[in-house]
């Protein structure tokens, strides 16, 4: 006996089109609803004759919620027959775009899971969960609606400012090292463009040739760290392209040269690493702190203690370099800013501190890059670190990736695509004087 009453309110409520609901009812906390399609009149895919009945079958779907409660569709699914003995087809089940066969979710409720990961932010488990099924049927519901608009080229049009980046993926086990991608950004409109996996030239240099030469010319800006495999690749494909490397990594460049002459100093000092009491060890965030964010009060303690622990100012010399360098970037314009790394340079020569040596080589193979950043308007890299920041929150909602396919697909998904959302009407114009 069939449960379908045809009742049009229910069939409005659910919203497939043809399909007709009927009975409905609570299992174990679930709404299951029952529902058939409308079609009455078949004809045979093969030789065009009327079907016949030739039975039914019961498929479970799982579709959006109603209510705040789980569904079910309960599809009481025809099967249908050639009555033409010299046909050959012989029998067939009927069915619909919105339920794809053997599916245990249907197609919205499918676009809806896929959006609660890219839209939403939630995780792979935590949208499976919510509609009652497996990982992999969630990953592969977020992997067809996701993948499409990844490969779309026109994701990729109008971009004009690009920046780009290493990221840890892996950390290094006992078996393996630790694993690098690269992330290119567009700094224009804060998307992620692509994730790729390495490090080096060869992988920067293989996706701007997949771009294409009209693509890499309407490139008029590209930010990065002073990583030399990266500049080759864009000096290659982007001659027309102004390569700027910002403040953020530049100054990283000097607080390393600090905390590498401090660990040298401890170890000769005091033969060890340091520790608590030890006055380096205390002032080792200090160091790296800027200049006019200090107090007068931290400023002489950081002072008393370097006079402790620095012997020969070879610590000091560094924090000095540092706050040089970090001048270049404050400088008023290109002019004024190559008169104050000269400054930098002279002092880094008179301290005669190796590190810092090497600091200042470091910093003249990258002055032109640095200079460009007042030249650009003080372009910097900091949508690209935000892009990190927010792909760590990922990385943690999704206890972490082993498979960068995944990965990227997340990342994209969430960081590099603006998907359709559907505008909320206000109810009222304002809030009524009432409202606390």
């Amino acid at each position: 006996m069939s449960r379908i009453q045809g009742s049009r309110g229910a069939t409005m409520l659910v919203g497939l089109a043809g399909f007709a609901a009927g009975v409905s009812e609570l299992v174990d906390g679930e709404l299951w609803l029952w529902v058939e399609t409308v079609a009455d009149v078949v004809g045979c895919s093969g030789c065009g004759t009327r079907a016949v009945g030739h039975g039914r079958s019961v498929t479970l779907v799982r579709d959006l919620p109603m209510a705040g409660r789980p569904t079910v569709l309960v599809w009481s699914k025809r099967r249908w027959r050639c009555p033409e003995a010299d046909c050959a087809v012989r029998t067939w089940s009927e069915g619909t775009p919105e339920i794809a066969p053997r599916a245990v979710l249907t197609e919205r409720a499918r676009r809806r899971l896929a959006g609660m990961v890219n839209v939403d932010g939630d995780s792979i488990a935590g949208a499976a969960a919510h509609f009652g099924v497996g990982w992999h049927t969630a990953n592969r519901a977020v992997a067809d609606h996701t993948d499409p608009r990844i490969d779309d080229p026109g994701r990729l049009e109008g971009v004009e400012a690009i920046g780009v980046d290493e990221k840890r993926f892996l950390n290094a086990t006992p078996t393996s090292r630790t694993t690098y991608t690269t992330r290119i950004v567009d700094l224009d409109r804060h998307r992620i463009l692509d994730v790729i996996p390495g490090r080096s030239r060869d992988v920067l240099d293989g996706w701007l040739t997949q771009r294409g030469d009209h693509w890499c010319a309407q490139i008029r800006l590209a930010t990065l760290d002073p990583a030399a495999g990266y500049r080759k690749a864009l000096e290659d494909h982007l001659p027309q392209a102004t390569l700027v490397v910002d403040h953020f990594h530049a100054i990283r460049l000097a607080n390393q040269a600090i905390d590498d002459i401090r660990r040298r100093v401890q170890q000769h000092t005091l033969g060890h690493r340091g520790r608590k009491a030890d006055p380096l060890y205390q002032i080792r965030r200090v160091l790296l702190t800027a200049d006019e964010r200090l107090s007068e009060d931290r400023f002489q303690w950081m002072k008393a203690l370097l006079n402790a622990g620095d012997p020969d100012g070879e610590v000091a010399a560094a924090w000095i370099a540092k706050e040089h360098l970090r001048d270049v970037y404050r400088a008023r314009d290109k002019a004024h800013a190559r008169r104050r790394m000269i400054a930098f340079y002279i002092h880094c020569a008179d301290a005669e501190v190796p590190e810092l040596n090497r600091l200042a080589r470091t910093t003249s193979c990258w002055a032109e890059q640095i200079f460009a950043y007042h030249r650009t308007g003080k372009a910097s890299n900091g949508r690209v670190e935000n892009t990190h920041m927010l792909a760590e929150k990922i990385r943690r909602n999704a206890h972490g990736f082993t498979n960068h396919d995944n990965y990227r697909r997340r990342l994209i998904g969430r960081l590099g695509i603006k998907w359709p959302t559907p505008p909320t009407a206000r109810i009222r114009g304002c809030q009524p004087h009432s409202a606390a």
